[in-house]
């Protein structure tokens, strides 16, 4: 997979993928990290949605400095952590496929934000 950037004229960047392949009963992170510039700024609070293939958006995961993590209801739930601004998913199950929102809310820069496709197939095949 390739790694895009998405660049401000503050040079800030964020790095993320624009395609992640997961499989059925593993582990999959999906990154979105966010890479300080020469500009002094401020994460507040990043958080991730889910776009279904259908169109429906469902927000998974909110993290804020000030007040922790909170992981809301949807499909996910249980089964999400967030580290930095990186979606951990355990347990991949067929109905995780489809298009995570990474976005970065930044002061005084405003808002980031990145699309991830995750693609699940079927349990991976370990060769002994």
């Amino acid at each position: 997979s390739t790694s895009h950037f998405m660049l401000c004229s503050f040079q800030i960047l964020l790095k993320f993928l624009s395609q992640v392949t997961g499989y059925v009963g593993h582990n999959v992170t999906l990154p979105c990290r966010f890479i300080q510039g020469k500009e002094s700024s401020n994460v507040t609070q990043s958080q991730w949605d889910f776009l279904s293939p259908d169109g429906n958006k469902t927000l998974i995961m909110v993290f804020n400095k000030q007040h922790g993590k909170s992981v809301l209801e949807s499909h996910l739930k249980g089964r999400v952590d967030m580290d930095d601004q990186l979606l951990q998913i355990k347990n991949v199950e067929l109905s995780d496929a489809g298009s995570y929102i990474c976005t970065i809310n930044n002061f005084p820069l405003g808002t980031l934000e990145s699309t991830t496709k995750l693609h699940v197939q079927g349990e991976k095949n370990i060769n002994l």
